[in-house]
């Protein structure tokens, strides 16, 4: 499991899932309200040098590579994500951002430094003369609107104040001593914790736990074990059910 993207309106997840033996990527979409999985088929024989941009409106967008060395994102490619139909592309524009009315997005290989806004469903031009700064007030306005339903934790790292009251938390309730870092959220029902222990010379296992807010535990489960170093955004809550990836290949979701 590569990338996760979501569309908080319509309640779609879109998911990037890669396999680097095989040099291949899948895209899915999942619709949280009846678990609705479907595959993008794509024509494209080999799918590696593509990758999931965004999903939003109820359209999932990938990208295409300009300077594959550079890792230079080019072209879009739109698909609606209840049927996996391909709605348009534009082969040589790269994907900005999204913003209220539409979507973002700059010509590779022209020295212009004007934004275009794109009409999401269609591809239509809507404006083709918007400044970066701009373009970016905007993207930064709508994030806060589009992402309001979704819960993201906070990191802390070791050394700081609230890493030493959640470690001493758990140190109480688990019997167990996290270290580095540990991520922290919390909900009207229950406390959710992403944490670390060490697991051998200069290892880690990651853990989730959580708890209601009586401190009773509701479910303590190991993410990842034997990693090199600490992540972030290891789980986000949507739509009232904790989200997250174990082992890099699993996405469980547990209602809240």
């Amino acid at each position: 499991m590569w990338r996760i993207r979501l569309d908080t309106p319509g309640g779609w997840l879109a998911l990037e899932v890669r396999d680097a033996d095989l040099l291949q990527t899948r895209f899915y979409t999942l619709h949280h309200a009846d678990g609705q999985l479907l595959e993008l088929k794509l024509p494209d024989h080999n799918t590696w040098w593509l990758g999931l941009e965004d999903v939003h409106e109820q359209v999932l967008y990938l990208h295409g590579y300009g300077d594959r060395k550079l890792g230079q994102h080019k072209g879009i490619r739109a698909f609606a994500v209840d049927s996996g139909k391909a709605l348009w592309q534009q082969p040589d524009l790269a994907f900005y951002g999204v913003e209220e009315h539409g979507l973002l997005a700059y010509e590779v290989n022209q020295a212009r430094t004007e934004l275009l806004l794109l009409e999401s469903g269609y591809g239509k031009t809507l404006q083709n003369d918007i400044r970066q700064k701009e373009a970016a007030d905007r993207m930064q306005r709508y994030h806060k609107l589009r992402f309001e339903a979704v819960l993201y934790p906070h990191l802390y790292h070791e050394g700081e104040v609230y890493f030493e009251q959640v470690r001493n938390f758990l140190m109480q309730e688990l019997d167990c001593e996290p270290v580095r870092a540990l991520e922290y959220a919390e909900t009207d029902t229950c406390l959710v914790v992403s944490y670390y222990k060490e697991a051998g010379e200069k290892k880690l296992d990651n853990f989730l736990a959580v708890f209601d807010l009586n401190g009773f535990l509701l479910l303590n489960e190991l993410l990842a074990g034997a990693i090199d170093g600490v992540g972030s955004d290891t789980f986000f809550i949507f739509m009232r059910n904790l989200h997250f990836v174990q082992n890099k290949t699993t996405l469980k979701a547990y209602s809240l």
